[in-house]
């Protein structure tokens, strides 16, 4: 990000994720957000089934780390 650029304009970018939630989900899903990524694995990716954590399920759109940097960072990817 330039040094120009304000942290609002940088969440609109290609390469963001966001998603919005009522104050009730905002409540439940906080209880995950700092799980680390392979605590209460009992859920699968919602794209190639792998077994996910529950941090996963709420923030990172249900879905393993591989396919959530594949869907919404593509070009971070290693070649």
């Amino acid at each position: 990000m330039k040094k120009s650029q304000s942290k609002e304009e940088s969440i609109w970018s290609e390469s963001s994720f966001a998603q919005t939630m009522s104050l009730g989900e905002e409540k439940a899903k906080m209880r995950t957000f700092r799980m680390k990524h392979d605590e209460e694995m009992n859920f699968k990716c919602s794209t190639c089934k792998a077994k996910i954590s529950a941090h996963n399920k709420d923030w990172h759109n249900g879905m393993c780390d591989a396919c959530f940097n594949k869907e919404y960072f593509p070009d971070n990817e290693e070649s």
